[in-house]
């Protein structure tokens, strides 16, 4: 059974859902569970006779106040003992989108001492009553242990205080008070470390001042290396270990939906989620390196260019290989970040190899079925020691992946697994927008917390098999990174400009500085305000038969972006920053726009019109335009969406976002073209180019 899989029924026991019971500020789900009896004696009966069976019913907390929810992890009447624990563990990763842990130690408390009243006057239920006071004090020890730092707030350690004086003053067995001030003096230990030695996170990203760059100090403590002298392992394996250490920290809860769209009733922000900031952070760090380092130089050669492409291409495969699908996926989108991309004489000049393996790499993260790909990988590779790369379509990669796996299953040595959080991150806020906070009376809906339950447990199971992995952190290495500068937007799309001219690259012009701020606050929305949710309900509103989209969520391209931008996917990026202020009507919605699309070689009065929105992504756009224009949507792959300039063309990346990629200061004009078409088209554009040249130094010498 894969680690997504919901508990399944065992034991042959089964149940179905029967109805609703409601009580004052509680609903309840019934169901019917068909149970075997357990029995001491041998006998003869078939297991299919009715006397080995028993019809149970059983009720699971479906919506309740936040009292009757807290009341729940204690029942005076356990009917099923998963059930409860269950309920236990789905209210302590979720309580605090709808309470605080103040509130639920005051209903506990208040519980536990009316149960104890009523046990001390000799009241009926006396057992059930005592098995209701052992409960609580059970729930207070293990929310003490799972979820530490809710308690860790130094100096004073309020909370912790709070459950020692109650342990002490009611509590005979003196095992909670024990245990409440066991965890006070590590805490005050663990306090004074940091204040000996700076946590690292683990190297020291910062976010300036100055909104639109993320940047990293550098360190005086060792001499930097240089990306030419790093192999292809060590990068790849000081970048997991990285990865993973921040992955580690992550605190799950940080992750829901509410905590990033601030609709928390506390007035808290994303300042609540550190470790989460954190892991955007490394994550565009990584893709910003990539850009910095293949654009360092304007004066090298086309070759040296490649060379350095096709190593951060093995470098991405060294990650798959790690399975740390963080810095694979960062890795990606800086390849596909505008200024990068762009470079279409560079990547013509990447190796047939190294294009096919770069090109299988990115179907990882394709954004079809809602990242099917990446998501059957996870289910299959999430646990597992090795990452398994055998269904390769490449045979080259298939080949040297399979004895490096071999190598590392001779050697002993397992691999952990960092994943792209983005994708968890996306299906907590879809499902924060999707499902309501309350129903049936303002009642708190805890189906809605299960099911983020579902994936905060994914993620703390992915954290243990973090633990797997054993890379020994290197200085070098760390100061190399902190050392190098990150460019900001204009500064890279300059660079690229410079290496390969506008007119010879069919790329927009460079952005504003004030639109690129916009779109990367709006891009980081999806992990940070509430008005995803508007443009998610807005796309949602045209019935036009024109309209593309995809089940996927409302990725922006490629990468995450902190919340210093404005506040992964899921997910943004670099490859999208949009133009200034649009002065053209289609691009009026901040989450949609209709374009305009022709058919290569027909003429441009024959056009379909398409509401883009904010969710849809390439290959989506692609397949729909052929259905309108009668063509074979199976052959999908073989076609590109390119958009019309005044000065060239714009080729819209094949697994993109395509509402973030256009180039929204022209008009809305795109052409739907083969593939095979693009090289005849490259050459007449280099004759042109050539021609125009040449008319100008005829014009200069005459």
């Amino acid at each position: 059974m894969n680690f997504f899989s919901r508990h399944s029924e065992s034991r042959g026991e089964s149940s179905r859902e029967w109805g609703e019971e409601k009580e004052d500020g509680v609903i309840y789900t019934v169901s019917l569970k068909k149970v075997r009896h357990q029995t001491t004696t041998t006998s003869l009966q078939s297991d299919t006779e009715d006397g080995k069976w028993e019809t149970m019913k059983l009720r699971t907390l479906k919506a309740g106040t936040v009292e009757r929810l807290v009341e729940n992890l204690a029942p005076e009447d356990v009917e099923d003992q998963d059930t409860n624990s269950m309920h236990l563990n789905v209210f302590l990763a979720t309580y605090r989108a709808f309470t605080t842990a103040d509130e639920v130690l005051d209903i506990l408390f208040r519980r536990y001492t009316e149960y104890k009243e009523c046990r001390r006057r000799g009241e009926n239920g006396k057992d059930s009553r005592h098995d209701v006071c052992r409960i609580i004090q059970s729930v207070l020890c293990i929310w003490m242990d799972i979820y530490q730092d809710d308690f860790d707030d130094p100096p004073a350690y309020r909370l912790l205080h709070r459950v020692l004086e109650f342990a002490e003053a009611h509590m005979s067995d003196g095992e909670l008070a024990r245990q409440t001030r066991h965890k006070l003096d590590r805490l005050r230990r663990n306090e004074a470390l940091k204040g000996q030695q700076k946590m690292s996170v683990p190297n020291g990203h910062h976010l300036t001042s100055n909104e639109d760059v993320l940047f990293i100090e550098g360190s005086d403590s060792e001499q930097p290396l240089d990306f030419d002298t790093i192999s292809v392992r060590t990068m790849a394996d000081q970048l997991t270990y990285m990865d993973a250490e921040l992955f580690k920290k992550v605190v799950p809860h940080h992750c829901l939906g509410s905590v990033w769209s601030r609709r928390d009733k506390k007035g808290k922000s994303t300042t609540d989620a550190p470790t989460v900031k954190a892991t955007i952070a490394q994550f565009n760090a990584v893709s910003f390196l990539v850009i910095a380092t293949i654009l360092r130089s304007t004066s090298i050669s086309i070759e040296e260019r490649v060379r350095i492409i096709e190593k951060w291409i093995d470098i991405a495969q060294e990650c798959r290989i790690l399975k740390n699908f963080s810095s694979l996926k960062a890795i990606i989108s800086g390849l596909q970040s505008n200024p990068i991309y762009r470079l279409s004489d560079t990547w013509a000049a990447v190796s047939k190899e190294k294009s096919e393996e770069y090109e299988e790499l990115c179907t990882i993260f394709s954004e079809e079925n809602n990242q099917m790909t990446w998501r059957e990988i996870l289910v299959k590779e999430g646990t597992a020691k090795y990452a398994d790369t055998s269904n390769s379509q490449v045979k080259h990669v298939r080949k040297e992946n399979m004895q490096k796996i071999q190598a590392q299953r001779l050697s002993g040595v397992m691999q952990g697994t960092v994943p792209y959080l983005g994708t968890f991150l996306t299906d907590l806020m879809m499902l924060d927008t999707a499902m309501p906070d309350t129903v049936d009376s303002n009642l708190i809906n805890f189906e809605k917390k299960k099911k983020e339950f579902e994936v905060l447990a994914q993620i703390q199971l992915l954290q243990k098999t973090a633990q797997n992995y054993n890379i020994v952190p290197e200085p070098s290495f760390q100061a190399w990174f902190d050392s190098v500068e990150h460019l900001r937007y204009e500064e890279s799309y300059r660079l690229s400009c410079e290496v390969q001219p506008l007119s010879e690259s069919m790329s927009p012009p460079a952005q504003s500085n004030r639109k690129e701020r916009s779109l990367r606050k709006r891009i980081s929305r999806l992990f940070s305000t509430s008005d995803w949710e508007t443009s998610s309900a807005n796309s949602n509103t045209s019935q036009s038969e024109d309209r593309v989209s995809e089940t996927s969520m409302p990725d922006s391209p490629d990468s995450l972006m902190p919340e210093k931008m404005s506040a992964s996917s899921s997910s943004s990026s670099l490859t999208s920053l949009e133009m200034s202020t649009s002065p053209y009507k289609a691009y009026d919605s901040s989450s949609n726009c209709v374009i305009r699309v022709s058919l290569s070689g027909e003429s441009d009065n024959i056009y379909k019109s398409v509401l883009l929105t904010h969710q849809d992504h390439t290959p989506g756009v692609i397949k729909s335009l052929m259905s309108k224009f009668n063509l074979d949507a199976e052959e999908a792959e073989e076609y590109r969406l390119v958009q019309k300039l005044p000065d060239g063309e714009l080729q819209i990346p094949d697994h993109g976002n395509c509402f973030y990629a256009i180039n929204q200061s022209v008009e809305p004009n795109f052409i739907l073209r083969k593939k095979s078409e693009e090289g005849e088209l490259h050459r007449k554009s280099k004759k042109r180019t050539t021609l125009r040249k040449l008319m100008e130094v005829v014009s200069t010498q005459s």
